[in-house]
Formats: C-alpha cells, structure tokens, sequence
C-alpha cells in the first residue's frame, strides 16, 4: 500500500477495498503473527484516497451476467468478488495471485510478483494507460 501511495500517481486516484478484504487483512496479519513473522497489526486501510466497497444486493445484481464469462467463472470465493468490482469500475485490480491471469483480457491486472524488487507494476500501469 505505500508504495502505491508515494505519490508517484498522478492526478485524483481512489483505492477501492470490497468489504471482505478487511478480514481477508485481519486474517493475514493474525497467521503471520502466530508464524512469528514481523508485521504491523497497526494498519490502515481506509485514508483519504480510498473506500470500502459494499458486497450488497447491487453488487449482486449487476454481478450475474460477468460472473458466468469466461475466465470469472474459474475463480474462487472472494477472488471473484475482486474481479467483479474491478470489472465494474474499471479498476486496476492489484494482486500477487496469479489466478487472475484468468481474466487479465478483460479487466486490468497489476500482477505485483514481478515488483518484488523495483516497481515494475508502474510499467503495466502505463501499458494500460497508453491504449486507446
């Protein structure tokens, strides 16, 4: 997260959070805890440039018809719910699970395995951005 908000985006951006990524953190930082890993229980996921989005009835609704497509129909649990609201939005989805390669042809995928050392993702971003 702080490396995608060092200030390196340009212009008004807004991180999008499903409301199920709040545990899906907690859950995280709880088993590398209880694997003695270092990490700060003390984060924040909401600042000024960010929202929790609600996994509601409308999410639903408008979900029926992408969630049969191909490649959103091979994903699992809250994966698609991910994928889902990128598609929606037309968000960056940024993940280091592979399994969204899956749907990488129809929503944009910011795979960040391959910034494990140096921000390689700025370049996907502006792949992305440079098309018509």
């Amino acid at each position: 997260m702080k490396d995608l908000s060092d200030g390196w985006i340009t212009g008004p951006y807004e991180n999008i959070f499903p409301a199920i990524a709040v545990f899906e953190v907690n859950a995280t930082v709880s088993r590398m805890h209880r694997e003695k890993k270092k990490i700060l229980r003390e984060y924040y996921v909401l600042d000024k440039n960010s929202r929790i989005y609600p996994i509601d009835q409308e999410l639903i609704s408008k979900c029926t018809e992408i969630v049969i497509e191909d490649g959103f129909s091979s994903l699992r649990g809250a994966d698609l719910i991910f994928a889902c609201i990128a598609y929606l939005e037309d968000a960056f989805l940024v993940t280091k699970d592979k399994g969204f390669s899956a749907v990488s042809s129809q929503i944009r995928v910011i795979d960040l395995n391959m910034s494990m050392h140096s921000a390689n993702y700025h370049d996907q971003i502006n792949d992305h951005t440079s098309e018509p």
